[in-house]
Parts: C-alpha cells; structure tokens; sequence
C-alpha cells in the first residue's frame, strides 16, 4: 500500500508557517544522538555512501549531507526523532549541527538512505517508511550490507502525486541494476566488496563511477598526513626547547668557568698583595739605636 506524501504545497506552507510565527525560546534541548555501526558492513557501507556524496557535492554551499544526523519533527517534542545512515538536504547550509530540526530549517531531508541490519531492517521497511513520507522526504532508499536482511539489495522509493512509489531500474543485466535519483542527479546500485554490499554512484553526464571508499581512503590519507604534520612540530618545538636548554647549559658552564677564573685570579691578587705586605713590613723594621 503506497504511503502518503506531503506535498510540495504543504511543505511550504510549513516554511512558511515556521518563518511568520513570532520567536519564542524552545527550552527543550533536542540533544545530538549517538551511533553505534551495527556490524562492520553496516558500518563500511554507511561511511562509503557519505563519503561519496561529500565528494560529490563537495563545491556546493547549499547542500548538506550528514551522517547519523537525528531529526526531530515534532517542535516540543524531543522523544519523536529519527537518524537516517546518510542524509541530503538541498537548500541549506552545510554548516556543522548537532542535530536537524524540520521547523528550523523550513524542510524535510530531501534524500534518505537507511543502511538495513538485523535490528533495523524490519524496522525501516514499516515504521521508517511511513514516518519519512508522512515527514515529507522526498526519496527514501534501502540498502542491505550484508545480502540476507532484504528481499532485494537495494530498493528505493520516491514521492510520486502525494504518495511514494518503488524506484524502478533504468538499467539492468545478469551483474547489476542501476536505478535513477531524480533528487540527486545520480544512478545509484548495489555492488558486493570484501566486506559488504555498498551503494556504487554513477554520473549520469560523465558516466563517472564512485563507491566512496577512495573519498574515505582519501579523509584518512588527510587525517594522517594531518596527524604526521602535528607530530612532526611538537618534534620541532621539543627540539628547539632542548637546544635553548642546551644553549643555557653551555652559558652557564661558561660563565661558572669565568667565574672560576675570576675567583683564581682574585686569590692571586691577593696572595701577591700579601706578599708585597711582609716585604714591606720586613724592610721597615727599625735598626737597633746606638749605645
């Protein structure tokens, strides 16, 4: 049975209504939400599907792509929330956040993928389904990491006359079925790696292909070289504390050394002094007086 949609008319309305009504403090907090990958081909396949979509709309600065980023859509309510693997929103910045509140930002996520996991699976099929397209979300896709969790690898749904409807492919052949994101601009299929089923990304204009694991390659190759530059300073700085200390203790050898040869000095001063003295005191003793 189709879910209903909001429609586009509706979703404005809300933006609308959101941007007149009067400002007035929310002393509810909506917190940020912890994630937790359920398996490390949950985990493999959320990070690979982020990491090829920020690279994709790297050079937009009216796109957000988030992962593991709760919304809330409910004003006043911080127990009605849900956390897509991977988000899109067109129309908003990119700007950090701890959370996505819908009557802040005017809209709802404009593309959904949920990446399934024997906990979740069911749970996104029915409950999920329902809440993003009665919520507003445009596109909402499936991914199953692992190959047994789902009827088929991929599946997508997308909003269609207030209702949404399964993605049909656009391609297809004995090795893969590419599906098309109106949302995105992208063909979007399943393909089997080492450790998980991933979403690959194609361009249609390009005929470009990405699965994001050289994007996330890339943010840990940064991160090291980051991390490498980091530690390459302290290096530097440690040095330089230890040549300054160095420095220090050869002045201070020095200056005790001319210190040394000052006090040397002086005490032959004095001794020659002495000797002057007794010289002196010897040639001035008087003679004896005549009888």
């Amino acid at each position: 049975m189709p879910f209903k949609t909001a429609t586009d008319t509706e979703l404005s309305g809300r933006a609308t209504a959101v941007a007149e009504a009067p400002a007035k403090p929310d002393k509810i907090e909506y917190p940020e939400r912890n994630w937790i990958a359920q398996s490390i081909a949950h985990g493999d396949a959320v990070l690979q599907a982020a990491a090829a979509l920020r690279n994709h709309f790297r050079n937009r600065t009216d796109v957000l792509v988030a992962m593991e980023l709760a919304v809330y859509y409910r004003r006043g309510d911080d127990n009605v929330w849900l956390q897509p693997d991977v988000q899109v929103v067109f129309g908003v910045s990119p700007e950090n956040r701890r959370s996505y509140r819908i009557w802040e930002e005017g809209k709802a996520p404009d593309f959904v993928l949920e990446v399934a996991s024997p906990a979740t699976a069911e749970h996104d099929a029915e409950y999920k389904l329902g809440e993003y397209a009665r919520m507003g979300v445009r596109e909402y896709w499936r991914l199953d990491p692992e190959g047994t969790l789902m009827g088929s690898s991929l599946e997508g749904y997308e909003a269609s006359g207030g209702e949404y409807e399964p993605v049909q492919p656009v391609a297809s052949s004995d090795q893969e079925r590419w599906f098309r994101s109106q949302v995105l601009g992208l063909e979007l299929r399943s393909q089997r790696q080492a450790r998980a089923t991933v979403l690959v990304f194609r361009d249609p204009r390009t005929g470009e292909e990405t699965d994001g694991a050289l994007e996330e390659a890339e943010r840990r190759r940064r991160i090291a070289e980051r991390d490498s530059r980091a530690a390459k300073q302290r290096a530097n700085a440690a040095e330089k504390r230890a040549s300054a200390a160095e420095q220090e203790a050869i002045a201070a050898k020095q200056a005790a050394s001319a210190a040394k040869q000052a006090a040397s000095a002086a005490d032959e001063r004095v001794r020659s002094l002495e000797e002057q003295l007794r010289a002196h005191a010897a040639n001035a003793t008087p003679s004896e007086p005549d009888r």
